[in-house]
């Protein structure tokens, strides 16, 4: 008897002793829970800390990474994207969003464990966010271009605004008669998109000693999702995880040139939209090629005149008379093209917020300040 009392008192204490364990080990996860939440939050504080930190030490960014660590990520991710034909960075984007609306949905039907799968969901974007600027979207923050290139930054005049809008003017009314022999023809780009492409790196040779930039390993690709984009009223764009640059194979060809130009001056690191569409506009201008030279030009006199229209909406219908009817055919392409693509849903305010957040504080306007560079180009070119 006193051993079966003692067997029993064992087996009490011992089952007592399993109870405070289960105890302990669920007491143990909750601390793990709350840990991977506070390990979380510090994560995404550090994160934007970081960003912003970096933000605002533009010599820094310029000089260790734009200038050294940039380069060699570049020219490693295209000289492995142009291992193959089509957009590796596309299909990459596929898979990303593909993943994450499958974690989305996964997380609304989770009952027992959803905290487990928004970590899950959280911890995706938080690499891809670290991915995204580690491998392009530091150049951000990278010095401006005007302050490299010596280019003055003095807010433009009226009388320089209307000076060089003439200029462009009479050379894009000049090529658009050579090209096409008649004042009232649009120009059309005899080449297939694969020979715009092809072409395209010729006109950063010409210009290459000037902003003291090389672009070596090309990799220009027309996008596996040119319908989808055309709907969003995107014209091309760089995929930062790749390096690949994208073109939207719909848009009307006669702006091709110029918006490959301008995705390659992405690739170069020059992430500011301003920045590119001007590097664009030089590019396409210095090239050998007269389609090349007509599409940068056409491109950068559409933002003059949309500055122009902002300034004085009189002086702006004086000076679209002065086109050739070949031309304004020409614009009417972008017209015809973004109103057969029109769609009720209007992205361009996520795109906006997007570029403010990345140190482009006017957002889509800065596409237009694009103007306040060629300005100060011509400026120097006179001096």
């Amino acid at each position: 008897m006193l051993i079966h009392y003692w067997d029993c008192k064992k087996t009490r204490q011992f089952i007592s002793f399993l109870r405070n364990e289960k105890r302990g080990i669920e007491e143990m996860k909750q601390f793990k829970n709350i840990s991977k939440q506070y390990q979380h939050g510090i994560f995404w504080g550090l994160t934007i800390l970081g960003i912003k930190i970096l933000g605002s030490v533009p010599q820094f960014i310029e000089l260790i990474y734009a200038r050294n660590i940039y380069p060699i990520i570049a020219i490693i991710n295209r000289w492995f994207a142009a291992l193959f034909p089509v957009s590796i960075g596309d299909l990459l984007y596929f898979w990303g969003f593909a993943y994450l609306i499958y974690q989305i949905l996964q997380l609304l039907i989770q009952i027992k464990s959803p905290k487990e799968q928004f970590f899950k969901i959280s911890t995706f974007l938080l690499k891809t966010i670290w991915l995204f600027y580690l491998s392009w979207g530091l150049n951000y923050f990278r010095e401006p271009l005007a302050k490299n290139l010596h280019l003055s930054t003095e807010k433009y005049t009226a009388a320089q605004l209307l000076e060089v809008t003439d200029s462009l003017i009479i050379r894009t009314n000049r090529l658009q008669k050579q090209l096409t022999g008649n004042d009232s023809l649009a120009v059309k780009i005899p080449y297939s998109l694969d020979k715009i492409l092809q072409k395209t790196p010729e006109g950063y040779r010409q210009i290459e000693s000037y902003i003291n930039t090389k672009y070596s390993v090309p990799c220009i690709k027309t996008s596996l999702f040119s319908k989808q984009i055309s709907y969003m009223s995107v014209s091309g764009y760089i995929n930062p995880f790749t390096g690949e640059a994208q073109v939207n194979k719909f848009y009307p060809k006669v702006f091709l040139p110029d918006i490959a130009s301008h995705e390659v001056a992405h690739q170069l690191g020059y992430a500011p939209e301003n920045e590119a569409n001007f590097l664009g506009y030089l590019a396409a201008t210095q090239h050998p090629d007269l389609y090349f030279n007509y599409s940068g030009y056409i491109n950068a006199l559409y933002y003059f005149l949309v500055e122009l229209r902002h300034y004085d909406s009189k002086i702006y219908q004086t000076y679209i008379k002065k086109l050739h009817k070949g031309v304004l055919k020409n614009f009417k392409e972008a017209q015809i093209f973004h109103r057969k693509y029109r769609f009720p849903i209007d992205f361009s305010s996520t795109y906006d917020s997007y570029l403010k957040l990345n140190n482009q504080k006017t957002g889509l306007h800065s596409y237009n300040e694009m103007v306040q560079l060629v300005i100060a180009f011509e400026l120097q070119k006179e001096k």
